[in-house]
């Protein structure tokens, strides 16, 4: 007992710690008392005349889904929930992730419109406390994947091609306390995607999901998803931040195509190519860790994150 409360524990303090250091990184890109000065060269090169190569980009050329609640992301939130379908929980609940979308090679073109190819690593740790209950771990998932986007300037298309891997985890104290057993949900899949940036602070996008291994019974191969997205622009606190909204919906087909609404809005402000937000946001669908992708719940958010 004692051992299995030290492992939540810990994964406690890594998602915390995680999300602290991620999410003041942005602001230590400015030069800090303290700090050596810095002298390094972007890693940028221009292999020919019409060519860049760049290492470690900030952000991405086609950016991350703003109100998917499945996505890693770094972020803190307290989610009130006004249906309640997991066993032996309650309300409010405390939300930790840590993670993103880590650009690692950008492709780029020096001509005017070419097209811009990037290669970035999804990467990320979910975790769910019970606020009620003296915050034991509820459940915890892991996310990782390879993620290849492509866009040009002179076109309001980008596209996506994903290999994603999802698995979850039962927290130790909710275990001890109910005793329900771990289902091994485990989804590895190709995802496609296509955005449409219609207009200059406007964007649509959809995605299909292929699972090509699952572990457990009544898991299915697919998945959808659709959205809009849309930021104003930054005339709050003097140009500083910007209100934006957005609408996330998805289903699946183990869950009968049982749709999955995420409305989402707030203020957000960029810092060397990641997006700061605080946002409310209302969601009614299934659990967002997969041991509980059986049950749907209703809640309203209130919390902080960072999309790289």
């Amino acid at each position: 007992m004692r051992r299995q409360y030290r492992i939540s524990s810990s994964i406690r303090s890594v998602v915390f710690a995680s999300a602290i250091v991620a999410g003041g990184y942005g602001v230590a890109l400015a030069q800090t008392p303290g700090q050596p000065p810095d002298e390094h060269k972007p890693p940028v090169w221009n292999p020919t005349s019409t060519r860049t190569f760049e290492l470690f980009p900030a952000g991405d050329v086609y950016p991350v889904y703003v109100a998917d609640p499945h996505r890693p992301t770094t972020g803190l939130s307290e989610a009130f929930y006004t249906r309640i379908r997991i066993p032996d929980s309650s309300s409010p609940r405390t939300w930790l992730t840590a993670g993103g979308r880590f650009g690692v090679a950008r492709f780029g073109s020096t001509v005017p419109g070419g097209r811009f190819w990037q290669v970035s690593i999804d990467a990320g740790l979910d975790a769910v406390f019970d606020a009620q209950l003296k915050n034991d771990a509820i459940g915890w998932d892991g996310n990782y994947g390879l993620t290849v986007t492509t866009a040009t300037a002179a076109s309001p298309l980008a596209f996506k091609v994903a290999v994603l891997h999802v698995s979850a985890h039962l927290g130790d104290e909710y275990d001890d306390r109910t005793d329900l057993s771990r289902i091994n949900y485990t989804r590895e899949e190709v995802a496609l995607g296509t955005a449409w940036r219609f207009k200059p602070r406007w964007r649509a996008y959809g995605d299909v999901g292929i699972a090509y291994r699952m572990r457990s019974e009544g898991q299915e191969r697919l998945r959808w998803q659709g959205g809009l997205e849309y930021e104003a622009r930054p005339t709050v606190f003097s140009g500083r931040m910007a209100w934006y909204g957005a609408l996330d919906l998805s289903a699946l087909e183990e869950r009968d195509w049982r749709l999955d609404t995420s409305l989402q809005g707030g203020l957000v402000t960029r810092i060397g190519g990641r997006a700061y937000r605080m946002f409310v946001q209302w969601y009614d669908g299934r659990a967002p860790i997969g041991q509980f992708t059986d049950y749907s719940e209703a809640s309203l958010s209130l919390g902080l994150k960072v999309d790289f």
